[in-house]
């Protein structure tokens, strides 16, 4: 997630809601808690709340929150929200405001007609429709495996693409029972390993930022 999402471009993560139809019950709703490591040593949270709706559509609102300190000092800090609706394996809607260290977006996309309109601090363009968000929060499709996916960073809309390769299905313990856990690797514009559980979960995310190794561990889910 960068920060500009955790993401493996700038400093974190991910990401979002958007309209959710109000049919979704409890079993519908999922969220995941995860904490923020910089070379090891705890920078902050993130919390990501999945709604389901009855005719597919998937809402994804997430909460970063991260401040890296050097003794007393802080040295950087970031916060993201985001809100993000999927349905039929494309994005429909994204809302996103973010302060990189002192750097803001606000980042508004939506689906019409076939095409992606991207807003960015009021500046509009259009972008291929078929871009996997840098929140990274659900495993991708098959189809997109050992290919270059075309990625739009949720926190500042920069147009970036990476080439997806499986490395490995390695075992994880996850919610405390031990499951098959497949690992990617995203190269080319970014650099990120993910994790994704059996249920395509993302429980783990690794990237280097400005030298520094970051990564995103969850600790805890909540249905």
């Amino acid at each position: 997630m960068a920060w500009c999402t955790l993401r493996g471009s700038k400093w974190v993560v991910l990401v979002a809601l958007a309209i959710c139809s109000g049919t979704a019950v409890a079993a519908d709703v999922e969220t995941r808690e995860f904490r923020v490591l910089v070379d090891g040593k705890r920078a902050g949270d993130a919390q990501m709340t999945i709604h389901r709706a009855d005719d597919g559509t998937l809402s994804m609102h997430c909460d970063t929150e991260i401040n890296v300190k050097a003794g007393p000092f802080r040295v950087y800090s970031y916060k993201y929200r985001g809100r993000e609706t999927w349905k039929d394996g494309k994005l429909v809607r994204l809302q996103s405001t973010c302060d990189d260290d002192g750097k803001h977006f606000d980042v508004q996309a939506e689906g019409k007609d076939g095409k992606l309109f991207v807003s960015v601090n009021h500046v509009v363009r259009g972008v291929r429709s078929d871009v996997w968000l840098t929140s990274y929060w659900q495993e991708p499709d098959k189809k997109k495996y050992d290919t270059v996916i075309p990625l739009l960073d949720a926190d500042c809309g920069r147009e970036l693409d990476g080439h997806l390769r499986l490395v490995a299905t390695e075992q994880w313990a996850v919610e405390n029972r031990v499951e098959n856990v497949k690992h990617f690797e995203l190269t080319g514009k970014v650099r990120v390993d993910l994790w994704y559980d059996a249920a395509g979960r993302l429980i783990r995310q690794e990237w280097m930022e400005d030298g520094h190794r970051t990564k995103l561990e969850l600790k805890n889910i909540r249905h």
